[in-house]
């Protein structure tokens, strides 16, 4: 059985099994086992899929991994996000990237900048 593969597509309610989906534009959207490179919706339930960027008012993943998560609420059991921007957060979220690891590659980044200028930079 050959799986699904589609360009685009918008809806109001919409169900996505085992199909690999560009864009999906949807009121409300259950993905299961599926590969979604844009998703917008109010409402989206994700299980064992794979997304790239979700824009949601509500977003629920479980077993699943996303490289951007947007929204007003997200839920994340057993998934991996690489960015999340959402105020209400619940499930067991660990961050890629926090707050003390951003200031320590700023510093890293603008020390080793500093010194491989004094080391080759141009002579006036």
């Amino acid at each position: 059985m050959a799986d699904n593969v589609f360009e685009s597509y918008q809806s109001g309610h919409v169900n996505v099994e085992r199909s690999a989906v560009r864009s999906l534009n949807a009121t409300t959207a259950n993905v299961g086992q599926s590969a979604v490179q844009r998703l917008t919706a109010e409402a989206v339930t994700a299980d064992g899929s794979v997304m790239g960027m979700v824009n949601a008012s509500t977003a629920e993943l479980k077993q699943s991994a996303a490289g951007v998560v947007a929204g007003d609420y997200v839920k994340v059991e057993e998934s991996r996000v690489l960015f999340l921007l959402a105020p209400r957060v619940s499930g067991n979220v660990n961050a890629v990237l926090t707050l003390p690891a951003a200031f320590a590659f700023g510093a890293g980044y603008f020390l080793a900048r500093r010194l491989l200028t004094a080391a080759f930079g141009r002579k006036r």
